[in-house]
């Protein structure tokens, strides 16, 4: 008899006929849905001819859990940070294997999970909550622990949104009571983090001074299917490219994989997919974060670059399913995701140009417009405001810097 998993659903995490396609031969798809989510509504019609649909819509949390039961699914899982509480929350009554209440916290609370890896004794950045506005000795208290430069970053969130430099109080001050005067969020939502150098060398060229670990955990035990390379972020800190495999040395290599395992430890995971981001720095590798999910392109540069379908491997595991690398797989490519932003103060697009001619290159896989003309821009949005993406595979990592140039050089962003 087929499995049934429960897909707690997401319209932005990863596309929907890629989860369908990997369900294929593995898994019939219970999609939970929220409808009152403009997004999800229109995208009700398409799951329904691709499985079951749970709406969950206006539900407290013990009938969306006996509305699921209904489904008899055999496993539950999300892939969209915001999702991974709720989740584990109905896991839990239904006994179906998932990311405990805690590790889920942890996972999405960026002050929690760095409170319990210091606590574990993983080297972590400097860390400080953010008072309230009217809080004088609490702002007091904060002038005197924190250090600058700094990262000013939302407790819960992903993909670099809203994330910003500081290089004194008074930045923190002023941004923080301007978010809370548009009330668009709460002091208390936003944590202060140390900025962590970059090592001077050895450091590839061209290519950031940070990676992150994509690994997944059965019944407790730790797998590292890969270490995927960067190139250098777009102003504040949106991300411009990843690549599977990086191009670390062996010795760096081992460091970042020996963290990674330490850190998903310290969480207390004992299931899922982990996607760790790492940075070199003059001390050593340190932990920037920890995200219960699978890392954005990940399963199509895995893909492109050794053949394992990591998407897959996510649904069986959800399933109960114990899968364990000894080692990570063999690499016969580099495959790429580049990530094409608009200038910091660009704020809308008039034209995009060369994307044809870019389509046509070799080893040029996919080209996707995202923001056209017309279409508004804010690098507020962090990764996902990007203009338009390239996906691919090369030879080398010599050749994949030769694609990133051509790709800058060809196609021109043209807005005001």
């Amino acid at each position: 008899m087929t499995p049934r998993l429960a897909f707690v659903y997401h319209p932005r995490s990863f596309g929907t006929l890629a989860i369908a396609e990997a369900a294929r031969g593995v898994c019939e798809l219970v999609w939970v849905v929220d409808s009152s989510v403009e997004e999800v509504a229109s995208m009700l019609r398409l799951l329904r001819r691709l499985g079951s649909v749970v709406d969950i819509a206006g539900r407290s949390l013990e009938d969306a859990a006996r509305d699921i039961a209904a489904e008899h699914p055999d496993g539950i899982l999300a892939l969209a940070d915001s999702l991974l509480e709720w989740t584990a929350a109905v896991a839990a009554p239904l006994d179906l294997p998932f990311l405990s209440g805690e590790a889920a916290t942890r996972l999405t609370d960026k002050h929690a999970q760095r409170v319990a890896l210091r606590a574990a004794g993983v080297a972590v950045p400097g860390f400080w909550p953010i008072p309230d506005p009217d809080d004088a000795e609490g702002w007091a208290a904060l002038a005197r622990a924190a250090r600058f430069p700094a990262v000013l970053k939302p407790r819960r969130g992903e993909g670099s949104r809203d994330v910003v430099r500081v290089d004194q109080l008074a930045q923190v001050r002023e941004i923080i009571q301007e978010r809370v005067l548009d009330s668009t969020a709460a002091a208390a939502q936003f944590v202060l983090e140390e900025y962590l150098r970059d090592r001077v060398a050895p450091r590839p060229a061209d290519f950031a001074g940070y990676v992150s670990v994509e690994s997944i955990v059965a019944a407790g035990r730790v797998s590292h299917l890969a270490i995927t390379g960067r190139f250098p972020l777009a102003r504040p800190f949106r991300e411009t490219g990843f690549f599977i495999p990086s191009a670390l040395e062996p010795p760096d290599q081992a460091a970042v994989l020996e963290l990674a395992s330490t850190a998903i430890e310290a969480l207390g995971v004992s299931i899922g997919c982990l996607h760790s981001e790492i940075k070199l720095t003059p001390d050593g590798p340190r932990v920037i974060e920890l995200n219960g999910r699978i890392g954005g392109g990940v399963p199509e540069m895995l893909l492109d670059a050794t053949g394992v379908d990591l998407m897959q491997i996510a649904l069986r595991l959800a399933l109960g399913e114990e899968i364990v690398f000894s080692t990570m797989p063999s690499f016969s490519k580099v495959g790429y995701l580049l990530y094409v932003h608009a200038p910091f103060d660009m704020r809308r697009v008039a034209a995009v140009n060369g994307l044809d001619g870019l389509r046509a290159g070799a080893a040029v896989e996919e080209v996707i417009l995202s923001r056209g003309p017309g279409h508004s821009v804010d690098w507020r949005e962090g990764n996902h405001g990007h203009v338009f993406s390239v996906r691919g595979a090369v030879g080398d990592h010599t050749e994949l810097k030769r694609i990133e140039q051509r790709v800058h050089a060809e196609v021109q962003i043209v807005g005001e």
